[in-house]
């Protein structure tokens, strides 16, 4: 039978009186990715029939596992149990986005490994893949009609060059604009994102703090928006080739689309991003359901 095992949450015990030690933080990840990343793999694992379990007692011999992970530097001890009772084990990791850790060791205990933030260092791994980072749980197109605004940025407004965005946008109406002070603080819900990127045109979609992907990508390619990305190494090229969203090098470069574009321009590339985007959900679930029943 295969069975999902959802690990994310189970962290050493943090101490109290240290709030910003590593088991602190490992906690606060791993809890949000539970509570944020459950639908995206739910959808990436659509063609797959498994059974959730909590914990490793609900495991039988031969089983197939699915481990859904974070803070996996620490779970080796775990794995090697696990491995001893299941006939295979995959591991979709999350987290990890500046890639600390030599984790080839505790990848070895996989059949195979799917990881979000990909690295260099494993393009060439034919064991591992890549997997975007997704979209937050709730986050859906809404039946909302005509577009109102142009563009949209919700996060943080963290590095020069989200300061930029901002700045070469700013008069540019209608929009929506939502700075919140730190990852995950003072943001604003589900339900309300849904509304306002499923009323926008473009997305401006800047790297993250440590790695070029965001889930603000995913969020807007979920709600039919264009993204617009930073075109930084080429990451997203190198990613997902052919892929149709709007490069820039400079935020300034945005500018010039979100005004000028025609109605027609802008609805043309709307459609090629929601085709593109649902044929990639089709075929990762595809290879992932391929890889797990081989």
């Amino acid at each position: 039978m295969i069975k999902l095992f959802w690990n994310t949450h189970n962290q050493n015990k943090p101490d109290l009186h240290e709030p910003n030690s590593k088991d602190s933080v490992d906690l606060k990840w791993g809890l949000y990715h539970k509570d944020n990343s459950e639908n995206w793999i739910r959808c990436i694992l659509n063609k797959i029939k498994f059974k959730v379990v909590e914990s490793e007692n609900d495991l039988e011999s031969d089983d197939i596992i699915i481990i859904v992970d974070s803070s996996v530097e620490k779970k080796n001890e775990l794995y090697e149990k696990l491995k001893l009772i299941c006939s295979k084990m995959f591991l979709i990791h999350l987290g990890d986005e500046s890639g600390s850790y030599d984790l080839s060791s505790i990848y070895s205990n996989f059949n195979f490994v799917w990881r979000a933030f990909f690295l260099n260092k494993y393009f060439k791994n034919k064991q591992v893949s890549s997997l975007p980072i997704g979209y937050k749980s709730g986050v859906n197109k809404l039946n909302i009609g005509n577009k109102k605004y142009k563009w949209a940025f919700i996060g943080t407004p963290h590095k020069s060059s989200r300061h930029d965005l901002l700045f070469q946008l700013s008069d540019i109406k209608s929009s929506f604009c939502h700075k919140t002070e730190s990852f995950n603080k003072k943001i604003i819900d589900v339900n309300k994102m849904s509304e306002i990127l499923s009323s926008t045109e473009f997305v401006p979609c800047p790297s993250g703090f440590v790695h070029p992907e965001t889930y603000r990508l995913y969020e807007a390619l979920e709600c039919e928006c264009i993204p617009i990305v930073e075109n930084a190494y080429k990451y997203y090229d190198r990613l997902f080739p052919g892929n149709p969203f709007l490069k820039v090098d400079k935020w300034i470069d945005a500018k010039f689309i979100i005004k000028e574009w025609s109605g027609e321009q802008i609805k043309k590339k709307q459609e090629e991003c929601n085709m593109w985007w649902d044929l990639y959900k089709k075929q990762l679930q595809e290879f992932i359901k391929n890889k797990i029943n081989a």
